[in-house]
């Protein structure tokens, strides 16, 4: 085993490569798998814009298919939630719907046998009611919790939890739910993800990998790139984090300065230089 990926195993947690990281690229499934397969990861993340497209019966099938002939597991599923998807709001609009979603999402997470999934809340915005996102978030864990899956909300500036703060503030109005730390998130907000974190403990539940200068949480920059990765990642280790950090670059890569494989292999590159 490659010692940069060796290091990750017996840290407790595993490393991922995302699919939505090749999207850009026009990469289709059958020619992600065998791409990630090649790098020095664990297994895929699944990004979900709709439960009826990236996980219908057909799709799952043949990510089965690929995941037994390339033995490179899904290791997580992300319920994304766009503005552009859900105008009026998503926890704060349709609460009903998102967690119907949530719902699809969690039984096909208990088929891979994951036990946390992810969900980002871009459509509720700053301005929104924090009372109706708490009762949309609590809805949707409930409908999560029904399948025996964790729901982890991730943050991030300029959405309804802009940063770690407020993260904290919805695990406590939302018992029961964790956090997904994007570190380019954490960087963007101004934020040490390190002390990101510390802070979050035993409610961290997933992280996505990136980097950012402040102010620019939509850059996702290839791990490293701007930021020393060490601090994070001794302080995953300090914590005890079990569950799956993924490279999150979809920025990078769709602004055309680089393909989804070269991305990847640059943060691979720092992390394994930086441990």
């Amino acid at each position: 085993m490659d010692p940069a990926r060796e290091v990750h195993v017996a840290s407790g947690w595993q490393l991922a490569d995302s699919d939505w990281n090749h999207w850009p690229d026009g990469l289709r499934d059958d020619e992600i798998w065998p791409l990630a397969a090649g790098l020095e990861v664990s297994g895929v993340e699944v990004g979900v814009y709709a439960a009826t497209d990236e996980l219908s019966a057909d799709r799952v099938a043949r990510r089965q298919s690929l995941v037994a002939a390339h033995r490179l597991p899904v290791l997580a599923v992300l319920l994304s939630l766009p503005a552009q998807r859900w105008p009026g709001g998503a926890f704060t609009g349709r609460p009903d719907a998102v967690a119907a979603e949530v719902r699809s999402c969690a039984s096909v997470c208990r088929r891979w046998g994951l036990r946390t999934l992810g969900v980002w809340p871009g459509a509720d915005p700053s301005t929104a009611s924090w009372d109706s996102f708490v009762t949309g978030v609590r809805q949707a864990r409930d409908a999560a919790d029904e399948l025996g899956v964790r729901l982890a909300v991730e943050y991030k500036p300029g959405t309804m939890v802009p940063d770690a703060a407020a993260a904290l503030e919805l695990v406590r109005a939302a018992p029961g739910t964790g956090v997904l730390l994007d570190t380019g998130h954490a960087y963007a907000a101004g934020e040490d993800p390190a002390d990101v974190v510390r802070r979050l403990g035993d409610r961290l539940w997933h992280v996505h990998l990136g980097d950012a200068a402040p102010g620019r949480e939509d850059d996702d920059l290839p791990l490293g790139r701007l930021h020393d990765a060490r601090p994070v990642l001794a302080a995953l280790d300090a914590v005890g984090f079990t569950g799956v950090a993924a490279f999150d670059l979809y920025g990078a890569v769709s602004d055309g300065g680089q393909t989804g494989r070269q991305a990847v292999a640059e943060s691979l590159a720092h992390l394994g230089n930086r441990r």
